[in-house]
């Protein structure tokens, strides 16, 4: 169980190999907000917004996709849904018959 339960760990990856995946990690963070900051941008450029107001609004648009898929990262994984068929009386959630 956690970090007891005699297995041994997996050795680390060399650091070369860490480094790579954290800057494809990045370079793909960073595509994503440039893709959002040029649509906000065009977007804003089409409704009329000067080319200062448009530019700024896309720079922001970028910075905080970055910076969110940044935050999402640190979320911890789904739990897995449970297996066991348990029907006593008192071991479902409300509502997870669809009755209520």
């Amino acid at each position: 169980m956690g970090r007891h339960d005699g297995r041994a760990a997996a050795p680390r990856a060399p650091w070369y190999a860490r480094a790579g995946r954290a800057a494809l990690r990045w370079l793909g963070r960073a595509a994503l907000g440039a893709l959002a900051g040029g649509v906000v941008l065009g977007a804003t450029l089409w409704a009329g917004t000067s080319w200062e107001a448009a530019r700024a609004l896309g720079a922001a648009a970028a910075v905080l996709v970055v910076a969110a898929t940044a935050l999402a990262a640190t979320l911890p994984p789904v739990p897995e849904p449970s297996t066991t068929t348990d029907d006593r009386p008192g071991t479902r959630l409300p509502g997870s018959r669809g009755d209520g």
